[in-house]
């Protein structure tokens, strides 16, 4: 009984650890909405994650949707956001600084889409 008990309370612990694709999708899109504040600009989209640099946003990490949005595309809106930024050490524009593999992602209503991600880099004067 202690057995039962104990595995009981363990699947439902565990259970409480899986990840919801709604409220998963849901902090993705917050987080896309606060790096890219048009929303024209985070059309393809599939996650936008900034990293920290002398107290700035100026890299991050992107994956887009390949159907959806070009990466000649996704370069140009980084580099309106690095010229936003307004910082004396950066030039406005921005590069790709690493590829990442294209993969498929599963999105919350089931279907698969292929993505392809890279880090962006705001350029250095």
């Amino acid at each position: 009984m202690k057995r039962l008990v104990t595995v009981t309370i363990f699947l439902a612990t565990l259970s409480a650890c899986a990840v919801d694709p709604q409220a998963a999708a849901e902090r993705r899109a917050n987080l896309i909405a606060k790096v890219f504040s048009n929303p024209a600009d985070r059309q393809g989209l599939y996650l936008v994650f900034p990293f920290e640099k002398k107290g700035l946003y100026s890299s991050m990490l992107i994956t887009h949707f390949e159907g959806e949005v070009s990466r000649a595309e996704v370069l140009k809106r980084v580099s309106r956001y690095c010229s936003n930024l307004g910082a004396s050490w950066l030039t406005g524009q921005a590069k790709i600084a690493s590829d990442i593999d294209t993969s498929p992602r599963t999105l919350p209503d089931g279907s698969v889409k292929a993505t392809s991600g890279a880090r962006y880099d705001c350029t250095e004067v």
